[in-house]
């Protein structure tokens, strides 16, 4: 159990480190954050090689505009072990313009995926796509989970509007 837990914490700190460079080169090239995406997960399914998710999402727009909701499905592949529960996603949605209108965030997302969990955890996503792939959403905090888990790779998501 203590290797586990030193694997865990290290593999941690590389996400964060790597989350934070993707985050910064994402804000150079995506745009305008135009808003906050939330998502709690629901009915996680983990494999060795991968897991897959479906959410319920709220985006918050930076303005005066309405709360929108989202229906989605996150996939990982590449080593996923464990299992956990209790997870939340939060990202800062960058676009090209601060003109979004409701439903802009609908679409396929891809990225990377790392993180790590003994008791209480974190992992990040740093996912673009959307409409035209011009919309980048970047972990503004990692997601929150509870469980025994480590898992690193690719991920891909795919958001419908139900607002």
């Amino acid at each position: 159990m203590k290797r586990f837990a030193t694997y865990a914490l290290a593999l941690t700190g590389a996400t964060l480190l790597a989350t934070t460079a993707i985050a910064q080169s994402n804000d150079n090239n995506a745009g305008v954050k135009v808003g906050t995406l939330t998502c709690s997960v629901q009915d996680e399914t983990s494999f060795v090689v991968g897991s897959t998710a479906n959410l319920n999402c709220v985006f918050d727009p930076a303005g005066t505009g309405a709360k929108t909701t989202y229906r989605g499905t996150i996939n990982d592949y590449g080593l996923d072990i464990g299992t956990t529960s209790n997870a939340t996603l939060v990202w800062g949605v960058l676009a090209p313009s601060a003109d979004t209108k409701p439903g802009a965030l609908e679409g396929s997302y891809g990225g990377v995926t790392a993180g790590a969990t003994l008791g209480a955890g974190v992992k990040a996503n740093a996912l673009v796509g959307g409409f035209d792939k011009s919309i980048a959403l970047n972990p503004i905090s990692v997601e929150s989970q509870t469980g025994a888990n480590i898992t690193l790779g690719v991920s891909q998501l795919t958001l419908t509007s139900t607002s």
